[in-house]
């Protein structure tokens, strides 16, 4: 059974709907620009539409469903594992309804990947209507060149509630509408884990544009994907952007774009340990790379 609905989240509740019938599903639902979250220009596109039918599967369903119900729909896993993925977004008696915002590559080898799907999950039951917002870490192999399904390895954490006074640069990013963020995101932030460091250049980038986050630190592999490395996103040191303003990185990567004109930006930054873009500004080893993984978000890292 998935955990209570959170009462603390960022997302308010809405009206209730007329009865409690869901409105109608958005098959893969848009970005909040218009376009589809799969871009044209994709890398992977394969394996992101998977990755987020995976969790459009996961996250609608009806009032009168019930886990077991909808593990019978989850043809890509196993029937032991679809009920487990059932139950971990199922919330009885009530209806979702699921929208993929961004699916962001959290990493690649040659016969496996993870993808960092950024979801809405919109909950209804009689008495109101939450949404709210995680980025889930799905993991896919690829078999005889085809993606498939392997297991999910976040859910993109659980909610955070501060136990003592939030500093004023964590409330400056959690209040700052130019920062769209997951609540995996914010409930990293609540949790004190995240560095002050990090908080001040996420801060002063929302002065120049603002931007979308895939992930802090919940929902993102612990090691550097296929490495024994722990990351700098699980020691609250790094963020993914996917967006800035209302374009996709992986839509705005040519030389002199205005992505390209903020990595130069955030790479000038005296807090900046490390930088992963469509550009490596500096050369191979130096503090701003790229790679396959890295054309279609932000990888920003502090030192500290």
């Amino acid at each position: 059974m998935c955990t209570p609905i959170p009462t603390g989240s960022a997302q308010s509740i809405l009206s209730p709907p007329t009865g409690t019938e869901a409105p109608a599903i958005i098959p893969l639902g848009p970005h909040q620009n218009g376009a589809e979250p799969v871009s044209p220009n994709e890398t992977h596109p394969n394996a992101k539409r998977l990755a987020s039918e995976v969790a459009l599967a996961l996250t609608n369903y009806s009032a009168n469903e019930s886990a077991a119900d909808i593990a019978e729909r989850v043809s890509f896993a196993s029937a032991g594992t679809a009920v487990q993925l059932a139950e971990a977004f199922h919330f009885p008696g009530a209806w979702s309804q699921g929208r993929i915002l961004y699916p962001q590559l959290g990493g690649l080898g040659e016969e496996a990947a993870s993808v960092l799907v950024v979801t809405e999950q919109m909950v209804g039951t009689p008495d109101g209507v939450r949404v709210f917002i995680r980025t889930l870490d799905v993991r896919l192999a690829l078999v005889e060149g085809s993606w498939h399904f392997a297991r999910l390895a976040s859910e993109g954490g659980t909610q955070i509630m501060p136990t003592g006074p939030v500093p004023q640069i964590a409330l400056t990013v959690l209040n700052d509408p130019r920062i769209e963020m997951p609540d995996s995101a914010r409930w990293d932030i609540l949790s004190g884990n995240i560095s002050t460091n990090l908080l001040t250049v996420m801060a002063r980038l929302a002065e120049r544009t603002p931007y979308g986050v895939t992930t802090l630190s919940q929902g993102h592999p612990y090691e550097v994907f296929g490495t024994d490395r722990q990351s700098d996103h699980t020691r609250g040191r790094a963020v993914d952007i996917y967006r800035l303003g209302n374009t996709l990185v992986i839509d705005d990567r040519a030389s002199g774009s205005f992505t390209h004109d903020i990595v130069k930006w955030l790479y000038d930054q005296p807090e900046i340990r490390q930088i992963g873009s469509p550009w490596a500004l500096d050369g191979y080893g130096g503090r701003s790379f790229t790679d396959t993984l890295h054309q279609d978000h932000l990888h920003v890292a502090v030192a500290q």
